[in-house]
């Protein structure tokens, strides 16, 4: 059992800090492209994300399409659902609306592509906000619990909380029929 524990707690910590820099830079590089007008269909493709903010499928097309993508019973069903968060893009894009634009317009002057734009300009003024996408992020992904209950049944993949979300169940289970008999 401390075994299971053990394996359980490698899971969260990896999930936390895989997940958590995969989705800062997810949403860093998407919230810059919608400030950027050269972005084809800029307009359409941020609405299509926002609009997933306010409407889902629900859980059972989430899970056919996990297992349409061969994502159960895998780590990277921890890690790419979680990856593009619209809330996450729509701070990351006002953050940077907020940035002078003449940087950007001076970087591209001296010859720099988007990328650098990107790594070299945007990046660097962003950490107020990125820090902040860090740490929903990690929270997120530390605390969650249900992914591991719907798409997980290989015992080496659970996570640090599905554990202790069973082992609280289990003990007030004994507790209540401990209740009952007695009673």
């Amino acid at each position: 059992q401390l075994k299971g524990l053990g394996q359980a707690t490698i899971v969260s910590i990896a999930r936390t800090v895989i997940g958590t820099a995969s989705t800062v830079m997810a949403s860093a590089f998407l919230g810059f492209m919608f400030t950027q007008e050269k972005m084809w269909k800029r307009q359409f493709w941020y609405r299509f994300i926002v609009v997933t903010m306010y409407f889902s499928a629900g859980l059972i097309p989430a899970f056919i399409t996990m297992k349409t993508l061969g994502l159960t019973n895998s780590f990277w069903v921890y890690i790419l659902p979680a990856i593009v968060q619209p809330f996450n893009i729509i701070l990351v894009k006002t953050y940077i609306e907020s940035i002078p634009r003449s940087l950007q317009e001076a970087a591209e002057m001296d010859g720099a592509g988007i990328l650098q734009v990107f790594f070299k300009v945007i990046l660097p003024n962003c950490t107020p906000i990125l820090a902040t996408i860090a740490i929903f992020s990690a929270v997120g992904q530390w605390n969650s619990f249900q992914d591991t209950l719907i798409y997980i049944t290989d015992e080496k993949l659970y996570s640090l909380q599905y554990l202790l979300y069973t082992y609280i169940n289990q003990a007030n289970s004994l507790a209540q029929m401990v209740r009952n008999t007695t009673g």
